[in-house]
């Protein structure tokens, strides 16, 4: 069975600028864990820019990583996770990229 990593970056901040609770990120945490068994977190913070009508944004980023098999069931998950995320994280868009990998 072929594997997928799945990254998400979770904000630090709030659109408005408002810290993310730390409870927020122990739920998805668990939530991830609960769904797959495993989850893989880094210490490092991502930062990036981005514009969304006229408006800049600068964010920081708190990255999670889940590897799992390449199922169509998976990915459905994650992208109503992704739903749920955007509502718990209050946010325009959560960025969750995806890419075939291969574990020795």
């Amino acid at each position: 069975m072929s594997r997928r990593r799945y990254e998400i970056l979770l904000p630090m901040r709030y659109n408005d600028g408002s810290p993310v609770e730390p409870e927020r990120f122990f739920e998805t945490q668990e939530e991830l864990v609960a769904a797959f068994g495993a989850l893989t977190t880094s210490p490092d913070l991502f930062r990036g820019t981005w514009m969304h009508e006229g408006q800049r944004f600068e964010d920081e980023h708190f990255r999670m990583v889940v590897d799992i098999e390449a199922t169509p069931e998976n990915r459905a998950f994650l992208a109503r996770f992704k739903e749920r995320l955007k509502e718990r994280f209050r946010q325009i868009d959560i960025w969750i990229v995806s890419y075939e990998i291969e574990v020795l």
